[in-house]
């Protein structure tokens, strides 16, 4: 039996960023195995993502399955987790980009994403994917991102048992930021 964690990135990105690649680092000093996944983002919805990210798992049934996502890599993450049971959630940043989060969204963010990811983001409930999270949750966000993405985890924290939130003082919604990199380090150290 091994420990295997999947490494999810966010909206455009990808896990060669200098924050993946120091989380990576950091689960690989603690003997996990890694996988990076590898998102397109372009033309696609959440539903697909959700695909993507499943056609990429390669762990064994006996193995210990650990998912770490930043922002829509979180999203990706906490949807998956309902299937796939793991071990740990690390839910970097999550993204307010549920059913329940879309009427509180500023136009300019609804503009980034586009009408075709909104609308496939409205089959995604939070409320009704919290109830089957049964493993540890560790919801980790920036002291200084928005307060849309703050109402989120704070949400969940009160909806996902064996949740805890991690303030990073100082943090943006950046993980590749100095604190944020400093503070995922520290967490997966003290595993």
């Amino acid at each position: 039996m091994s420990k295997v964690v999947y490494v999810i990135p966010g909206f455009t990105e990808k896990v060669n960023l200098k924050g993946y690649q120091q989380a990576i680092k950091s689960f690989k000093s603690k003997n996990f195995k890694v996988i990076p996944i590898k998102i397109s983002w372009k033309y696609n919805v959440m539903s697909d993502y959700v695909d993507q990210f499943f056609c990429q798992l390669s762990h064994k049934k006996s193995d210990d399955v650990y998912l770490f996502g930043f922002s829509f890599g979180a999203m990706i993450a906490f949807i998956s987790a309902v299937k796939l049971k793991p071990k740990m959630l690390f839910l970097c940043s999550l993204s307010p980009y549920f059913m329940e989060d879309l009427m509180f969204l500023r136009t300019t963010w609804k503009k980034y994403v586009g009408k075709k990811r909104i609308n496939d983001l409205k089959m995604f409930s939070f409320d009704k994917l919290a109830k089957d999270i049964r493993c540890k949750t560790l919801l980790i966000i920036g002291e200084n991102e928005s307060k849309l993405v703050h109402n989120r985890v704070l949400d969940a924290h009160k909806k996902i048992n064996k949740s805890r939130i991690i303030i990073i003082n100082n943090a943006k919604h950046n993980i590749s930021q100095k604190e944020y990199m400093n503070k995922v380090h520290e967490i997966i150290s003290d595993l």
